[in-house]
């Protein structure tokens, strides 16, 4: 197939997705995750579609590790694909250009959280960079969107925080530009100082204000300036992100400490769509109540009122720490307190890192006939070992000659069956070497089944 024929097949899928309505569900799937790997795209676009989801925030770095079978998987399941891009930093390894190192954020003390190297929204080298590999990836994968996500400035809660940042030149000679005379940022490290924080609090005033004009003029070039993704891009929907904070006067605390305002956002890039992402120290929580959404109307009020036709979706957490799994029944209850704030639907992260796959067992979700045998479909992905040994599976009759598994998937081949034969199926576990985190063991099937194809 020509260069010129699969441009057309690209632009074609741009064209089908951008027409699609947002779907009702949705949840981030981070493709580099060992539990997606080494099976079939088409086992994961069915897993994630039999879990529900008809939409899904693909976690992307690098525009050459994007994999297009998996997108094409995904859109031939009828689910939307949203390629989803950290705006403030990345996690190494990624493809960066030389002298990187100079964008790196400035903070009150160097710090990597996490391995997260955060870069400067005011660095002009890196602005240009975020912008062209955003619109590369866009043009170059048939997405349905793009999540902005994180595009706040660090941290929680405040200056206090030693992650607090950016203070770096940059930042300073905008800061003077936005407000000429000030003569610099604030003093963060010296309560003596006659421009401590704390002390000259119009200076701080003005500071908090910068910070967010920042974040805001950063979305909005990436969006709205030239050569941004309105101009390149016109068919991809956009999506911006701010911050859901459970805090008393939570409007006013994320401006100052984490440089978010939602309201400014939608109301000077016009995004098709906005995210309310859950902050850590409400997801961290492990006994967060699945009602805690109610917490954020404030939020999803100003935002409405700045953008009345915008679209509302709430991000939150299901497992990044073992402390804060959460399971089928709480996610179902954040769905519903979600729409009682008036988000269309939620996002959540990351779909293999849910309590489901540390505790339920293996279960059929559907049989189907093909050529030589049955295609068995699971809820979850299967330990090779136990779901390849066809002494696990009972045909009433016929012999089954081997069984071939792909992830979540087991295609049975069976020989000298009567009609279509009911098989019987024990003794299969699921794949614990393959989640993020390894504190419980794998999960095994509590009793046999029996099953034909539909």
């Amino acid at each position: 197939m020509g260069v010129g024929m699969d441009r057309l097949i690209l632009a074609l899928l741009l064209i089908a997705c951008a027409g699609a309505a947002l779907a009702a569900r949705s949840v981030t799937v981070s493709p580099g995750f060992a539990y997606y790997q080494d099976r079939s795209p088409q086992s994961i676009a069915g897993e994630i579609k039999s879990a529900g989801y008809g939409d899904v925030r693909l976690v992307c770095t690098d525009n050459d590790k994007i994999n297009d079978d998996l997108l094409k998987a995904f859109h031939d399941a009828g689910i939307n694909v949203w390629c989803l891009t950290f705006v403030n930093g990345v996690y190494p390894p990624a493809d960066l250009p030389p002298g990187w190192q100079s964008w790196q954020m400035k903070r009150r003390r160097p710090s990597n959280p996490d391995g997260f190297v955060a870069f400067c929204p005011n660095n002009p080298d890196y602005r240009k960079w975020k912008k062209q590999s955003i619109v590369a990836m866009l043009e170059s994968h048939a997405f349905y969107g793009v999540d902005l996500a994180e595009p706040f400035l660090p941290a929680y809660p405040g200056p206090s925080s030693e992650l607090y940042g950016c203070l770096c030149e940059h930042c300073a000679a905008a800061f003077e530009k936005m407000c000429p005379g000030v003569g610099g940022p604030p003093d963060f490290e010296d309560p003596k100082s006659p421009h401590y924080y704390k002390t000259d609090k119009a200076l701080y005033e003005k500071w908090v204000g910068f910070r967010v004009a920042t974040v805001v003029g950063f979305l909005d070039d990436l969006v709205n300036g030239k050569g941004g993704i309105r101009e390149k891009c016109p068919n991809v929907k956009i999506a911006t992100w701010s911050l859901g904070l459970d805090v008393a006067d939570s409007l006013a605390r994320l401006r100052e400490w984490e440089a978010i305002d939602g309201a400014a956002i939608v109301k000077r890039v016009r995004p098709d769509v906005h995210v309310i992402q859950t902050d850590w120290p409400d997801w961290m929580k492990p006994d967060l109540s699945a009602g805690y959404p109610l917490k954020y109307k404030q939020i999803a009020d100003s935002i409405r009122q700045a953008a009345p036709k915008v679209d509302l979706v709430l991000q939150t957490d299901i497992g990044s720490k073992p402390a804060n799994r959460r399971g089928k029944a709480w996610i179902e209850e954040v769905e519903k307190a979600a729409k009682q704030i008036g988000c269309v639907t939620t996002t959540h992260y990351e779909y293999s890192l849910g309590d489901y796959i540390y505790s339920e067992p293996p279960a059929v979700v559907s049989v189907e006939s093909e050529d030589g045998g049955l295609k068995l479909v699971f809820n979850k992905r299967l330990d090779g070992a136990s779901a390849s040994n066809i002494g696990n599976y009972a045909p009433s009759s016929g012999r089954v000659d081997y069984a071939r598994v792909d992830g979540n998937v087991v295609h049975l081949a069976i020989s000298g069956a009567d009609g279509k034969p009911e098989i019987t199926i024990s003794g299969l576990t699921d794949d614990e070497a393959r989640r993020f985190h390894h504190d419980k063991p794998a999960c095994a099937m509590t009793e046999s089944v029996r099953v034909t194809a539909e």
